[in-house]
């Protein structure tokens, strides 16, 4: 996925909320909020599903970001900062509440994350649609969940792969080789026509 130029007007303009921010412009602030709440509750949302829980992260983050405006130092994009804020507070949460083991950067299977195809992304007419969707989800769910994240990362959000490796405290080959591994599992489970139409659904997610 190349990055457009409405994609550099974007993040252009998520800078100079950000210098708002920082001299205290909660107006700007409250853009970014309204923004960025969506995404960022459907990305918290596949580690957890539970709305009221990933709310009070979100919550969290934003207060956060709110009470620290004036230390606010990016070296990323905004759009990567607040996904790595997430993230973050979404494993401290399942720490907390002691549904995850200690992560270990190597290991792609010590917490969740998953991928569902929602009915507003595969229109489901009839039965046949309904078990294909299910087809689809049980390849999905064959990734690991770094495979997993990884992909929504690139394909639904349109991170690069530097920031998704600063997102997860991965290098940027091992952000590459979790990718080529989960389309190399993909193309081994998936006949080619289903193969292209699970392309599609990621690039139009």
């Amino acid at each position: 996925m190349t990055r457009t130029p409405l994609d550099s007007h974007s993040a252009q303009e998520d800078k100079s909320l950000i210098v708002a921010i920082r001299s205290g412009d909660y107006d700007a602030f409250t853009l970014l909020y309204n923004k960025y709440i969506q995404p960022l509750t459907q990305y918290g949302l596949k580690f957890i599903a539970d709305l009221p829980a990933v709310e009070d992260c979100l919550h969290d983050v934003f207060v956060w970001l709110w009470t620290n405006r004036h230390k606010l130092d990016m070296h990323t994009s905004v759009k990567s900062y607040l996904f790595k804020a997430v993230r973050t507070t979404m494993l401290h949460w399942l720490q907390k509440q002691n549904r995850l083991r200690e992560l270990n950067p190597s290991d792609e299977t010590g917490y969740p994350f998953e991928l569902q195809l929602t009915p507003e992304t595969l229109v489901l007419e009839n039965e046949n649609q309904r078990q294909l969707r299910q087809h689809i989800e049980s390849v999905l769910n064959v990734l690991t969940a770094k495979q997993k994240e990884v992909i929504y990362l690139r394909y639904y959000e349109g991170l690069n792969f530097e920031d998704i490796a600063r997102n997860m405290h991965l290098s940027v080959k091992a952000c590459y080789k979790l990718m080529g591994r989960a389309i190399s599992i993909l193309r081994e489970k998936v006949p080619g026509p289903l193969m292209l139409l699970i392309i599609l659904l990621f690039l139009t997610a």
